[in-house]
C-alpha cells in the first residue's frame, strides 16, 4: 500500500488491478479494521470467539445514523489503520468526543493513540485528524481548522481533564497516561509529546486517469504530497510535530458506497 514519501510524510494507495483503482480492496481492508477502531480492548476480548458479533457491534457503535451518506467515520478508520500499520501506534481512547468551551458544539479527535519514541524514550500522544473529501485543497483547509485548537493551552487543559478518566485500564502505557493526565502534571508534559497525524484522503485527477502505479503516477502523487506538506509547514507552529498521510482516491463516492453497503448489512 505504501506509495511514496518518508517517515513524516507519506502517500498511500491500494494500487491498481486490471487497469482499475482497487477501491473494493481498500473498502474491505477498512472493514477489517472496524472493530479495532470502534471497540474498547475489553469489548474486543469479550467477543473474541464470535467475529461476526464483534464486527456487528462495531458497526452499530460507529454507523447507526439516520443518513448513511453522512459517515465521515470512514476517514477515521482509514487514519486509525494507517497509523497502526505504518507507525505501530496503539489506541488508548476509542473515539473520543468532548465539548468545545467557546461555542458548545461537539468537536472530536478522530484518533487518540500512543507511541513510545525509540530515540527520546518519550511516550508520544498521537491526536489525529482525518478528512475524506472531493478535493485535496478543501481537505487541507478543513483539517487545519480542526487541528488548530491542539496548541491552545486552554483547550488542552479541557482535553486533559476529559481524556484522563477515559484511559482504559488495559491500554498500553496506562500507568504513564494516568500520570500524564493527572491534575498536578504540567501541561508542558503533554505539549512536548503531541504528534498530529493528518490524513488527507481526496479525489485526485492522476488517480482517476491512471491504470497502474507507473513513474508518471508516482511523480504526480509525490508533487501533491509535497504541496500538502508545505501547506501545513507554513501554518502549524514549530513546537507541534505533525505527520502527513496523503491517500489519493479515484472516487471517494465509490469507496463510500461499497463500504456503506457492507456496514448496512450489520445494522
Amino acid at each position: 500500500m505504501d506509495l511514496t514519501g518518508d517517515h513524516s510524510s507519506i502517500a498511500m494507495c491500494p494500487d491498481f488491478e486490471v487497469g482499475s483503482w482497487r477501491y473494493k480492496k481498500l473498502s474491505n481492508h477498512l472493514f477489517d479494521w472496524l472493530p479495532d477502531a470502534a471497540l474498547k480492548s475489553q469489548e474486543r476480548r469479550a467477543l473474541l470467539g464470535d467475529p461476526m458479533q464483534t464486527i456487528a457491534k462495531a458497526g452499530r457503535r460507529v454507523f447507526d445514523v439516520p443518513d448513511p451518506t453522512k459517515r465521515g467515520e470512514i476517514g477515521e478508520i482509514l487514519l486509525h489503520a494507517l497509523c497502526r500499520q505504518e507507525y505501530d501506534t496503539s489506541p488508548f481512547v476509542a473515539r473520543l468526543f468532548y465539548k468545545m468551551r467557546s461555542n458548545d458544539s461537539v468537536t472530536s479527535v478522530d484518533m487518540a493513540h500512543v507511541l513510545q519514541n525509540a530515540e527520546t524514550g518519550l511516550l508520544e500522544l498521537w491526536l489525529g485528524e482525518a478528512k475524506l473529501y472531493g478535493s485535496a485543497s478543501e481537505a487541507r483547509q478543513s483539517a487545519f481548522k480542526s487541528i488548530a485548537p491542539l496548541w491552545d493551552p486552554e483547550f488542552l487543559e479541557e482535553m486533559k481533564a476529559l481524556i484522563g478518566p477515559k484511559v482504559e485500564e488495559g491500554a498500553s502505557y496506562a500507568e504513564e497516561l494516568t500520570w500524564l493526565f493527572a491534575d498536578q502534571t504540567s501541561l508542558d508534559k503533554i505539549i512536548e509529546r503531541i504528534v498530529v497525524p493528518i490524513c488527507i484522503a481526496a479525489d485526485f485527477d492522476a488517480t482517476k486517469g491512471a491504470a497502474s502505479r507507473d513513474e508518471s503516477y508516482v511523480a504526480a502523487v509525490t508533487k501533491e504530497l509535497q504541496k500538502c506538506e508545505n501547506y501545513f509547514d507554513k501554518r502549524v507552529p514549530d513546537k507541534v510535530r505533525f505527520v502527513l498521510i496523503f491517500v489519493p482516491l479515484d472516487c471517494k463516492a465509490k469507496l463510500e458506497t461499497h463500504f456503506n453497503e457492507r456496514v448496512q448489512n450489520l445494522l
